[in-house]
């Protein structure tokens, strides 16, 4: 395979897709996405929750969860794919005057941002959602038109889209090694021969760092598991359960299928790509939800719709989005923390403006570049589940 292509995009989830399909659609058809796998999306894109939301802390993620929201309201007629966008809500459960107040801070960052929060009584939420055990509940935030899709959706709609529009894919291709000549990218070389190239985008996800560091570039990824518990079919709760997010315990569910899908970030896990799921995380998720809905007592696990999946932790719980110093051609676009299906779309349209006009004007994304680790600018994204 010694071909060349004016962009090389490193990694065939749901980013890359999304990077080919802005790119291809702003008139870059000679586009290659490299996929070490046999297959798109094994280790994230294909094992995540599917969360779509506003309610961050930062405006940054939420004017890239806005412009994404309003994407998968078009995307089925953008790219033919039905991306399965449900609008449920998320609602946020406070149980102590801190938590209180942190949703309020938030919600005020969040309206002046346009989204269409509100903060909920305990009298408002009881009636919202009846099955919840409300007592201690002091108050949440609830936005409607937060939800979830299909993550496996979104990147086929992105991925087909981009190559109807011209962009190519190589499945179980490695990147070796990218050629730096002069300060600048020219080539990468792969276990299945070299591209010549004059921009490779390093969208590897949770391996995003080790990429980096094939130019000498350190970015501070973390991969760590994030594991996913669903059940048989349960008709105790509605089709519309708004996603749970319940602060006391981090505990989060909603409704998938016909059943209910729970999480929780355990934050004992250790930083890993290991993504085989512990059959222990069945009963400390339990323990966190059944207080909070306990008509759960009564559904039963679904073993086999069990799984972990990858996380691309950065320090700010931010994305790392830009062209890298000092080596021209060189692009970055990883760290999601969990939040890359929901921002797939603004990180395609900022990456594909990036390359091809020098800067991102659809989007602000000067404030995700790498340098804000050096200059001591993070941003401290706190509204992490």
């Amino acid at each position: 395979m010694n071909q060349q292509a004016e962009v090389v995009i490193i990694g065939g989830g749901v980013i890359g897709c999304s990077i080919a399909y802005f790119l291809t659609r702003q008139g870059c058809h000679d586009v290659l996405i490299l996929e070490r796998e046999n297959f798109q999306g094994k280790h994230s894109t294909g094992r995540s929750a599917g969360g779509v939301r506003q309610q961050f802390a930062t405006p940054v993620n939420i004017r890239m969860s806005r412009f994404s929201i309003d994407f998968f309201t078009q995307f089925e007629e953008l790219t033919g794919q039905d991306p399965e966008y449900r609008r449920y809500g998320y609602l946020f459960l406070a149980t102590e005057p801190a938590q209180v107040d942190y949703l309020r801070h938030n919600m005020s960052v969040q309206q002046a941002e346009g989204v269409p929060v509100e903060f909920l009584s305990r009298d408002d939420i009881a009636k919202l959602v009846p099955q919840l055990y409300v007592e201690d509940v002091l108050g949440g935030t609830y936005c409607p038109t937060d939800g979830f899709v299909d993550p496996y959706s979104i990147m086929q709609g992105f991925n087909r889209k981009a190559r109807e529009q011209g962009a190519r894919i190589e499945l179980e291709t490695e990147v070796l090694d990218i050629v730096v000549e002069h300060g600048r990218v020219t080539g990468v070389v792969t276990n299945r021969g070299n591209i010549a190239t004059r921009a490779v985008v390093n969208a590897a996800g949770a391996w995003a760092h080790l990429v980096g560091r094939k130019v000498g570039v350190e970015i501070p990824i973390r991969p760590t598991k994030r594991q996913i518990v669903t059940t048989e079919r349960f008709d105790e709760l509605p089709r519309e359960l708004p996603m749970l997010v319940d602060l006391s315990t981090g505990c989060y569910m909603r409704k998938e299928g016909d059943g209910v899908m729970l999480g929780w970030a355990d934050p004992s896990e250790p930083e890993s790509f290991d993504t085989t799921f512990n059959p222990d995380f069945i009963d400390a998720i339990i323990e966190r939800a059944l207080p909070r809905v306990p008509c759960l007592e009564n559904a039963a696990i679904n073993l086999r719709r069990c799984w972990g999946g990858l996380y691309d932790i950065s320090p700010d719980h931010h994305a790392i989005v830009g062209p890298t110093p000092n080596i021209e051609g060189f692009y970055i676009c990883t760290g999601f923390s969990g939040h890359g299906i929901m921002h797939s779309p603004a990180m395609g349209v900022a990456m594909a403006e990036l390359i091809l006009l020098g800067e991102s004007r659809t989007l602000d994304v000067t404030p995700l570049s790498l340098e804000r680790f050096a200059k001591g600018e993070l941003l401290h994204e706190t509204a992490v589940i």
